[in-house]
């Protein structure tokens, strides 16, 4: 499956790294971007145990937010120490820049 690197300047932040990373279900991803603040957020990518259509789920602990979904073969996770509702754009961001696989 391709990583694919989104685009979140729009939103304040920049893409500053990148690496691909074990899983149990194979290769996965984690992407991270800062605003012009230093602040981060990193974006993780695997794929999914089964197909599903993006459902925003959001958890928190400490001073870390993350929201995580999964859309279509791809599981996303962003996680970072924005409120929740900063968190929420960034994810709405990812979201609509993921075409899916063809035929959806």
């Amino acid at each position: 499956m391709p990583v694919k690197l989104f685009d979140l300047r729009s939103e304040g932040f920049e893409l500053v790294g990148g690496r691909l990373l074990p899983d149990a279900n194979g290769p996965s991803a984690q992407l991270m971007y800062q605003d012009a603040m230093g602040q981060r957020v990193t974006v993780y990518l695997r794929k999914s145990n089964q197909e599903a259509d993006a459902a925003f789920r959001y958890d928190r602990k400490g001073d870390l937010g993350m929201f995580y979904w999964v859309d279509g073969p791809c599981g996303y996770a962003l996680v970072g120490p924005q409120p929740r509702e900063r968190l929420l754009a960034l994810a709405e961001a990812i979201a609509k820049q993921d075409p899916g696989p063809p035929g959806r």
